[in-house]
């Protein structure tokens, strides 16, 4: 254990005008940032939050966060707003770790607004952490509009947090539209996480997926709501479409426990299927 007295004085270093002596207080601050949870420091943390060096702030950010006092969330708001990327993100994850509701309106400006894409990520994912259904509509708009893949990722996720049946129409576009795969397997994953039946019909298409990553979600997500998506599934046993045929035979052998995901991803179909000529 570090002595106390040695961590008030490494806090009171971090306010020094003196640049050497505040990187040396922050260099060994960072060692034992463990220890420094502690409610009684975080007076000296906030107070170094209007420090010159980015990186104090930073610190003093991550540190308040983990500490998780509610009072704190003025003045981590205050710093959604700070002229470093570095405070700006740092700031989002500590406000989706206090998890006060009063930070959501700042997350949002900062979901939709920052020009920075590891902000906006960090925002998304504290909505999530938040569980705000007041941020549904502006996470959709992430989901659908944001140009980098991890905010898409990130709201795809917070989505399924929030468990909100509203946003299955735009989980079910990403899961069978978004260009990238990573989001497409957020996507089925949220929609494994909210169950609703209603998004069978798009499960059941990522089941003609060539990513075997996205396919096993949207499996797995078919699992989630087990015997409520067996009627719907029967139900596309008919459909018209091959392919969707083929997806809801899938799916029926993996919710019966029939065979395992190696061979669901085979997209020339083994012998079995060949028996069914209700199929093709």
């Amino acid at each position: 254990m570090t002595d106390k007295s040695l961590v008030r004085q490494l806090l009171n270093d971090l306010r020094s005008e003196d640049k050497k002596t505040q990187q040396s207080a922050l260099h060994r601050l960072q060692q034992i940032k463990d220890e420094l949870t502690d409610p009684r420091n975080l007076p000296a943390l906030m107070d170094a939050l209007n420090q010159r060096d980015r990186h104090v702030r930073a610190f003093a950010v991550k540190l308040i966060g983990e500490i998780g006092d509610p009072t704190s969330v003025g003045a981590l708001i205050e710093r959604l707003m700070d002229r470093s990327k570095d405070v700006r993100k740092a700031a989002a994850e500590a406000l989706g770790e206090i998890g006060e509701p009063e930070a959501v309106p700042a997350l949002i400006g900062a979901l939709l607004g920052d020009e920075n894409s590891f902000v906006r990520w960090e925002a998304a994912r504290a909505l999530g952490a938040i569980h705000s259904v007041e941020a549904l509509p502006q996470l959709l708009e992430a989901l659908s509009a944001d140009a980098n893949s991890y905010v898409r990722y990130a709201a795809a996720e917070a989505l399924g947090n929030l468990g909100d049946q509203i946003a299955l129409e735009g989980l079910e576009n990403a899961l069978l539209n978004d260009g990238n795969e990573f989001v497409r397997f957020a996507a089925a994953k949220a929609l494994g996480d909210i169950a609703d039946p209603a998004s069978v019909p798009s499960l059941l298409k990522a089941l003609n997926t060539d990513n075997h990553h996205v396919w096993h979600a949207a499996a797995e997500a078919l699992w989630m709501l087990n015997e409520d998506a067996m009627p719907a599934v029967i139900e596309q046993l008919r459909d018209p479409d091959m392919e969707m045929r083929r997806a809801a035979l899938k799916a029926v052998l993996w919710l019966t426990m029939e065979y395992d995901d190696e061979d669901a991803v085979l997209r020339d179909m083994p012998d079995w299927i060949d028996t069914l000529g209700w199929l093709n």
